[in-house]
């Protein structure tokens, strides 16, 4: 098996936007005549992810991609099983809430758990997985499931198919009569503008990034519009792939808060400003006040870097995914700076053998 960055490096360049153009790798056969009769009729006005990890992320953008076209369909995204804490009864008990629980390995526990608690709603629950416990549950109780169907998956790094995922669920929906539109052409498009978008400027930032964030610590700060959506892939992409710490936090509340920290730091901090030119003026000179009072020639400032990452011309998805396109080259140029070796610590920390390396290069080996 290539080694983690080297596949990363990989995907980028060839799979990334690609993904974009491949909707339908996915199969939903297995879901019931019944919820197919509720989705014909419109009796669905919201829907309630859940998931851990990767296997949930795409649903964060969907929300924020929906919020921002104004859709009908309300989105909320629960990343535990516990969900008294996570949302209000008159989301989790109304019969117009259809439940997503989403795993691709199917066998993450914490969604197995989420599907137990919620058998006496099984009518209006969607398994989203590639099979593994949770499709064995599902199957044993005759509950939908929408079985993903990845032709080339990376099995170890699930967050490589972000692209991928997001254009399965367009069509997804679409085939299911929650969308008009299946995206294909918009996709199709947006695949090449993302080539001529990563041009010499955006390659320049990425390399001043990197270089300013070489044994950093990494603190994104975004407007509520991009703070689950994208921070959160974008933390992964910092944790899992660059091996590096990253945090995220709202815009605001960094400015009344943690912005203290940063008063006279021991070590180096980086940070990250995702600036949207549709963010409100007071946002905007907020930011540029930040930049100037870190960026000031001062003792205290020794160990502060910021830079500013303008989100762009174009819609919700243009800025969304060329943003991610320069965390992801960003991520690959620190790791390949640092060159920290795989512990495994994600599959064994979470207890899902299926994502250990050991575990892949076995069933390569006996393929």
């Amino acid at each position: 098996m290539k080694s983690r960055l080297d596949r990363y490096e990989e995907f980028i360049e060839k799979e990334y936007r690609a993904g974009l153009t491949k909707p339908d790798e996915y199969s939903l056969e297995a879901v019931t005549p019944e919820l197919r009769a509720r989705f014909a009729n419109k009796e669905f006005k919201r829907i309630v992810f859940t998931g851990m990890g990767c296997s949930a992320i795409v649903s964060d953008i969907v929300r924020g991609y929906f919020a921002e076209i104004d859709s009908p369909i309300e989105v909320h995204v629960l990343n535990d099983y516990d969900f008294r804490f996570l949302a209000p009864s008159s989301v989790l008990d109304d019969d117009a809430t259809l439940y997503i629980i989403s795993s691709y390995s199917g066998h993450s526990q914490e969604p197995v758990r989420a599907y137990r608690q919620l058998k006496s709603k099984q009518d209006r629950v969607l398994l989203l997985t590639s099979g593994g416990t949770l499709a064995e549950l599902g199957h044993a109780d005759g509950v939908s499931i929408a079985y993903w169907k990845l032709q080339q998956p990376d099995r170890e790094y699930p967050l490589f198919h972000v692209s991928q995922y997001f254009a399965i669920l367009m069509d997804m929906f679409h085939e299911l009569g929650m969308l008009d539109d299946n995206h294909h052409t918009r996709l199709a498009e947006l695949s090449d503008q993302l080539e001529r978008d990563y041009d010499t400027v955006r390659r320049g930032l990425v390399e001043r990034i990197a270089y300013d964030s070489r044994d950093a610590n990494l603190i994104m700060i975004a407007s509520p519009k991009w703070h689950e959506s994208l921070l959160k892939l974008a933390k992964m992409h910092f944790n899992e792939m660059a091996m590096v710490p990253a945090t995220r936090n709202f815009f605001h509340e960094f400015c009344h808060s943690e912005v203290a920290t940063l008063s006279d730091p021991e070590h180096k901090h980086s940070i990250l400003w995702f600036a949207d030119p549709d963010d409100d003026d007071y946002t905007l000179a907020k930011g540029e006040n930040l930049v100037r009072l870190l960026t000031e020639e001062r003792h205290e400032n020794r160990n502060v870097h910021i830079s500013r990452i303008d989100l762009g011309e174009g819609d919700f998805l243009r800025k969304y995914f060329n943003a991610l396109n320069i965390v992801q080259h960003t991520a690959l140029a620190l790791g390949r700076y640092h060159e920290t070796s795989s512990r495994d610590l994600i599959s064994e920390s979470a207890g899902n053998p299926w994502y250990h390396s050991t575990t892949i290069e076995a069933e390569l080996v006996g393929a």
